[in-house]
Formats: C-alpha cells, sequence, structure tokens
C-alpha cells in the first residue's frame, strides 16, 4: 500500500492516515467497510461489487483509498474511484466516479471523512480527464468541503400503469377493485394519445447481450452530449452478468424497422425499474420511446414503471411529455473543477442509473 502524500488528520486526539489499497491482499477489509456501511450489501455483493466495478472494469482498474486510526491495522473508511469512459463530441475522456464511500460510525466527524474524500478528489484530479460523484445527502457536505461543484439534481421519475394499489391506499378495498379497472382504461387510453400525437411511433422488442443492434445504436450516438460509453461490451459489463441482477434489453425500432433506441430493465414487485434509456436522437425520441417501453410493460404485467436522468431539459420535458412524474427522491451530482467548460453546465449531460454504483 502506498501512504498519502497528505496522510495526517487529527479528530478528537485519534490522528488517521490514508494509503491506496491493493486490490487483492486489502480485499476483506474493503468488502467488510461496505458490508457494515453500506445498505442493501451483504459479502456475496460486496465482493461482486469489487471484482467487477474494480479488478475486471473494461475501463481501468478501479481505485480504493483507505483510512486508518493511528496504530491501527484495520481500516476505518473506504473511498473508491470508479473508472468510465465517456465520449463528449469527438473527445475521449477517462472518467471517474467518486463511489462506494463508506466510514465506520465511530469515526464520522468531518475530519477524517473529509481528509477521505479530498484524497480521493486529489487522485481522481492527477489521474483522470473527468471526476463526478453522486453522493447520498448525507455525503453530499462532504463532498462540496472537498472541493466538488455541484452540477444540478438527478431526478427519478415514475408513471403507474395499474391503480388498485394505489387506489387501495385511499379507497376500502372492495371500492379500489370496482375503481381499478376503470382507472386503467383511462391510463391506457392516455397513453394511446400520446403516442397517436406523436411524430414518430416506436416498438420494443425483447433482446439479449449479443445483439448487434447495440453496437449500432451506439455508433449513431449525439455528438453533443457527454455520454458515458454504451456499447455492447459495456452494457453486458454493467448489466449482463448474474450478479447485477435480472436485468431485461429491448430494442426498439421505428415503422421503417431502423433501429432507433434500447431500455434496460428489470422487474420486481410488479414495478418496472428502467436502468437504462438511450436514442439516437434523445430530444426527438425519448418520448416515443418511453411510450414504446410503456406498452412492452403493461404486456409483462408491470404495475408502474420507474426511471432516473439528469441531463438536458429537452429530455427531461420528454419524459414529462411520456407521462413520467417527478418523484421527490433527488440527489446531486458534482463535478470535480476542471475539463471542458461546457462540463459545468447540465445542458451537455445526459446521466442515468447506469452511471451509478448502486450495485
Amino acid at each position: 500500500m502506498r501512504r498519502s502524500k497528505v496522510d495526517e488528520s487529527t479528530s478528537m486526539a485519534i490522528s488517521y492516515h490514508i494509503e491506496e489499497a491493493d486490490l487483492s491482499t486489502a480485499a476483506a477489509a474493503i468488502q467488510g467497510l461496505w458490508v457494515a456501511n453500506l445498505v442493501g450489501h451483504d459479502a456475496r455483493s460486496a465482493a461482486a461489487k469489487l471484482r467487477l466495478g474494480y479488478a475486471e472494469n473494461p475501463a481501468g482498474t478501479g481505485t480504493a483509498i483507505l483510512l486508518y486510526p493511528q496504530g491501527d491495522d484495520r481500516p476505518s473508511g473506504v473511498q473508491g474511484l470508479h473508472p468510465r469512459l465517456f465520449h463528449f463530441g469527438t473527445r475521449r475522456l477517462r472518467a471517474a466516479g467518486l463511489a462506494d464511500y463508506a466510514v465506520d460510525e465511530a469515526h464520522r466527524s468531518l475530519g477524517p471523512a473529509l481528509m477521505l474524500m479530498r484524497r480521493g478528489s486529489e487522485l481522481g484530479a492527477e489521474r483522470f480527464d473527468l471526476t463526478y460523484g453522486l453522493p447520498n445527502r448525507k455525503a453530499a457536505a462532504v463532498v462540496a468541503r472537498a472541493g466538488l461543484k455541484r452540477i444540478g439534481m438527478v431526478q427519478r421519475y415514475a408513471k403507474p400503469l395499474r391503480s388498485r394499489a394505489l387506489l387501495a391506499q385511499r379507497l376500502p378495498q372492495a371500492l379500489a377493485a370496482m375503481c381499478a379497472p376503470l382507472v386503467d382504461a383511462a391510463l391506457r387510453l392516455r397513453d394511446a394519445l400520446r403516442s397517436a400525437g406523436s411524430r414518430t411511433r416506436l416498438e420494443c422488442r425483447d433482446s439479449d447481450w449479443s445483439d448487434a443492434a447495440l453496437d449500432q445504436l451506439w455508433a449513431r450516438r449525439p455528438g453533443a452530449l457527454l455520454l458515458s460509453d454504451r456499447s455492447a461490451a459495456m452494457l453486458r459489463w454493467r448489466f449482463g452478468t448474474p450478479e447485477r441482477g435480472d436485468w431485461k434489453l429491448c430494442i426498439a425500432s421505428d415503422e421503417a424497422g431502423t433501429v432507433q433506441g434500447h431500455v434496460i430493465w428489470r422487474m420486481h414487485d410488479g414495478f418496472a425499474e428502467i436502468g437504462d434509456f438511450f436514442s439516437t436522437d434523445p430530444d426527438a425520441l425519448t418520448a416515443p420511446l418511453i411510450l414504446a417501453f410503456t406498452r412492452l410493460a403493461r404486456r409483462a404485467g408491470a404495475n408502474s414503471i420507474s426511471v432516473t436522468f439528469f441531463g438536458r431539459e429537452p429530455v427531461a420535458s420528454a419524459l414529462l411529455a411520456s407521462g413520467m412524474v417527478p418523484r421527490p427522491q433527488e440527489a446531486p451530482l458534482f463535478k470535480l473543477p476542471g475539463g471542458p467548460l461546457e462540463l459545468d453546465a447540465a445542458e451537455h449531460w445526459y446521466l442515468t442509473s447506469f452511471d451509478n454504483d448502486a450495485d
């Protein structure tokens, strides 16, 4: 392990130092910190996170730095730098997401937490063209103190497809059962009218990760947006392994049979979660793409759809036009100063759940 250049911090009479981890020898310590401090992780999922996100990441080997209290050989915190490849116009940017930040409860005072985040930011500036973070609300203040700039808020959207469960929260069960078919028919009619009013109609078909359409779509990507690499290989890595969960792929084509977009999604408890949506012209095709996926999700028995997005306003407006409704769950997006100046504005970004480190 290598000790950081700025390696001493004192908090409540405890001194700390930071070392860059060897991913092999420190695997147990890193995974233990994640299991103890990140919601939803057990030993199996933490091992998969380290292997897929760091050791076998096609964008490059990830980095983990560890926070040690003085005199203790057991780390009390970890910060990851999760490599990604982004494209912006003709530029290819090596990027890092500040990810998988975890500090044991006994050491969560501002001093050591900030020391860890600042060192992660320094490494991001030294080694990458772009460094960004999607912290939870508790970590957002630490990220800001570490020198990253808040670009905006990542928005979650949802759309009801079947109403009985929602009605049952407000009405007696028997009345909800009577009203639900009428409400569901109205929801279907509204989507049919949205589709009829669209200049483009797309249809989704189920597919798999070997579909040549994925690389064809990526080759036709719009040049004006900051886009994380969505080649077939990257999509398979992010969504197509058993450890990632039961993600499904659908390919959307227009009436001439030309492939125009994809949606990656999974179903749990009647809820269709979109992990990524992408098209050759996001401003014009996002609404038709989501409407096409809505029809597929209804056929699959989904009660609702959810999607997360941050970026240019025309795409956000297209989500609204497709019937998606903003939900209260927002998360801040931070960026380390530097790199192309255009990326300080939300107008050039296109981020979905594909770009986070949650899995």
